[in-house]
């Protein structure tokens, strides 16, 4: 399964947009997480025919409230995959997950730490924002493999890594 990874579009809808196309014409990305900074952002997505995964940011009125959930976990080929847009409202759930999507600091960013992988996609307020080119994430996973890239948003790879099941069920690097 693939899947697009977007974070702080802050209602540039138009650059949301081009990249939520180009993760489904280029990449066939069967499912887009947005993992907010604005959360409405990510119905527009739907509303173009997208299946979209979201979490509000810290800046939405959904994150005030208990109606939307700040954090999700969905499984997948086996795979743990746990999203929210700040790492303090992930730390709930890192225990179990095998991957964890952020966003919040504009940053884009792929760590793997005692055999989680942490992934920040970046951002898609403007070309440039806090000194980080506009960005986002794509993962690819099966049963036994993960890889997450980060692309420009012209769709030139930035930087990918590749991880496989070790042997204690964790991931580690691929060879």
């Amino acid at each position: 399964m693939i899947f697009g990874v977007i974070s702080d579009t802050h209602g540039n809808v138009r650059l949301m947009h081009k990249v939520a196309d180009l993760l489904s014409r280029e990449f066939a990305a069967d499912v887009i997480i947005h993992l907010g900074d604005d959360y409405s952002d990510a119905g527009q997505l739907e509303m173009a025919g997208h299946t979209v995964w979201a979490v509000p940011g810290l800046w939405c009125p959904e994150y005030q409230g208990y109606r939307v959930p700040k954090v999700r976990v969905k499984t997948v080929e086996g795979i743990r995959i746990a999203f929210a847009h700040a790492e303090r409202d992930i730390a709930q759930v890192r225990a179990g997950a095998d991957l964890l999507l952020t966003g919040h600091t504009h940053s884009a960013r792929i760590a793997l730490a005692d055999g989680v992988i942490s992934m920040n996609p970046g951002h898609l307020r403007r070309s440039t924002d806090r000194g980080e080119h506009a960005s986002f994430g794509l993962v690819t996973v099966s049963e036994r493999e993960l890889m997450c890239a980060i692309h420009e948003v012209n769709g030139e790879l930035r930087l990918l890594h590749r991880y496989e099941r070790g042997p204690a069920g964790r991931f580690i690097p691929a060879q």
